[in-house]
């Protein structure tokens, strides 16, 4: 009986409840009408809310949350240093010493960051929405900087990636990476020796690198070696030679002559310098083409695919001093991506005024990142 007398209470309760919500404002609502409400209203709150949120603004907020990080890391380390260096007796530096450059570098930065491949960058996210997010942050880094370049000279050796060649000729002198590179740091002089067509190797003998890196002052503070693009164009794989080192000195192999380029290049600039002058090398592995895959497909079996170039880049420089900036393994400027060949690579190679714009401060910022300040 008890159990009887709860059901029936619970049912005039729920029948109180339901005439309580369908009286809304003296309106009596009918059950289809109730239901199609409710119906509606469940299928409102299961959709996803819409992201109004573009590209370039999730690009801006990483890089603010990137750029914050890194400045925390830096004002930690400033006091390890100064700790380190109330603690230590003052000290005679070698006359080669870093310590003698127009710049101050840090001298423990890494000479190649071991990134992850472009394979897994590629898991990642776009080549697009990398390079926008890459940018954003380069852009927060030059922003932030206060060092003086107005009495430094640097030189860039490269191809038609530096000669901007693609560009009409009236629009090179504004928007060739080299002269936006020159306006962002605001640096005294940089000498331009970039030649289209030009390899590393001699090879393809057109205009090697190997050959007329002599033509570099060596009064340069900072040198900047762009290449191989034409390399992975041009050589099949006996060009392309071996990266092992016991078998790498052969010359006219882009291996051979990329070993013998960079420690031609130590001894001169870097070992053999005068006590009052110091030359900081870069070597720049280009971004990932689309043309190279062309070239390939048309005979895989002699021709090498562009990330062998890549990884006798950044085996090989690193060893003779050159810092290497990486964008291929980086994703940046990645022509595979049909939306990185809209806005910046529209040939599938060469950049755009916005394409290189991209470069410039790139290159900017991780000089930039390099130097105590």
């Amino acid at each position: 009986m008890k159990e009887i007398v709860i059901r029936i209470g619970c049912f005039f309760l729920g029948v109180l409840l339901t005439v309580s919500a369908v009286l809304v404002k003296d309106k009596i609502f009918t059950k289809p009408e109730i239901i199609d409400a409710v119906a509606e209203i469940i299928e409102e709150s299961s959709e996803p809310e819409s992201s109004t949120v573009t590209p370039e603004e999730l690009a801006e907020a990483e890089a603010e949350e990137k750029f914050k990080q890194m400045q925390d890391e830096e004002a930690a380390k400033a006091t390890e240093v100064a700790t380190e260096e109330d603690e230590t007796e003052d000290v005679v530096y070698p006359a080669n010493d870093i310590r003698s450059a127009k710049l101050k570098w840090i001298p423990d930065y890494p000479k190649y960051s071991e990134m992850t491949t472009l394979e897994q960058k590629l898991t990642q996210r776009s080549s697009y929405e990398e390079t926008l997010a890459v940018n954003a942050f380069d852009k927060k880094v030059i922003e932030s900087c206060n060092i003086d370049f107005s009495d430094i000279k640097i030189t860039v050796m490269g191809d038609s990636l530096t000669a901007a060649t693609n560009l009409e000729e009236e629009d090179r002198p504004k928007y060739a990476y080299p002269v936006i590179l020159k306006q962002i740091l605001g640096c005294k002089e940089i000498v331009d020796l970039g030649i289209g067509g030009s390899t590393i190797s001699r090879c393809s003998d057109s205009f090697a690198m190997v050959d007329r890196w002599q033509e570099i002052p060596e009064d340069s503070d900072i040198i900047i070696v762009f290449g191989s693009s034409n390399d992975a164009l041009f050589e099949n794989k006996w060009q392309y030679g071996e990266l092992e080192y016991d078998r790498r000195m052969t010359k006219g192999t882009f291996c051979g002559d990329l070993d013998e380029m960079c420690g031609q290049m130590k001894y001169v600039y870097m070992d053999n310098k005068k006590y009052d002058h110091y030359t900081k090398m870069f070597f720049i592995a280009p971004p990932s083409t689309i043309l190279n895959d062309g070239v390939y497909a048309t005979d895989p079996g002699n021709m090498v695919q562009q990330g062998a170039f890549i990884d006798a880049i950044k085996e090989i420089a690193p060893a003779y001093e050159f810092d290497v900036i990486d964008f291929y393994n980086g994703n940046l400027l990645n022509s595979h991506d049909q939306d990185v060949n809209h806005n910046f690579i529209p040939d599938g190679i060469h950049g755009n005024p916005d394409g290189y714009r991209i470069m410039a401060e790139h290159i900017a910022s991780e000089i930039i990142q390099r130097i105590q300040q």
